[in-house]
């Protein structure tokens, strides 16, 4: 009877440590601020962000001018967009560089200029996602280019043909 007391305690000390080191895990600082990150975005209205971008916005980064990143261009955004979003917003809202204060547009609001930079940036970061992820696939070609794929890669290729060869063509 001892050991099955001493191993039902033995359990919940192990269900306590467990529970600390989740506790621990979810207080990491680093993970609070990717998280308030994200929550910046989410905060503001994207919709609002994108008829501010759009309508006033676009006349200088529409063409790039006075060094305005284009919103098209993953190269002008990538290393923006490794700041954070509130520095982003304070350099829309006080001036940067040639940019004037909000643009030079003085009647938008504070939070106007932050929903603009929310949209700009989520779809600025989903366009370098939607080009990382075409370079990827289009470096790999069983065919034209094998030495780019990885050995999973080619593994499934062969897979695929084997199965095609021994089963026959299924359109037959």
């Amino acid at each position: 009877m001892p050991f099955s007391a001493h191993r039902i305690a033995g359990k919940r000390v192990a269900l306590l440590v467990n529970a600390v080191i989740l506790l621990a895990a979810c207080t990491n600082p680093a993970a609070a601020v990717e998280t308030a990150d994200r929550e910046s975005v989410t905060n503001h209205d994207l919709a609002v962000g994108e008829t501010v971008f759009t309508t006033t916005c676009l006349s200088c980064h529409d063409k790039g001018e006075y060094g305005a990143p284009r919103p098209d261009s993953a190269s002008d955004w990538e290393e923006r967009l490794k700041q954070n979003q509130d520095t982003l917003a304070r350099h829309a809202i006080n001036g940067h560089s040639q940019m004037p204060p909000k643009g030079g547009f003085f009647d938008l609001s504070d939070a106007e200029v932050e929903a603009a930079v929310a949209y700009v940036a989520d779809r600025s970061q989903k366009i370098i996602i939607a080009l990382k992820e075409k370079k990827r696939k289009t470096r790999c070609h069983p065919i034209n280019n094998p030495n780019a794929c990885s050995d999973k890669e080619l593994e499934d290729v062969m897979t695929l043909h084997m199965l095609w060869l021994l089963l026959g063509n299924p359109e037959n």
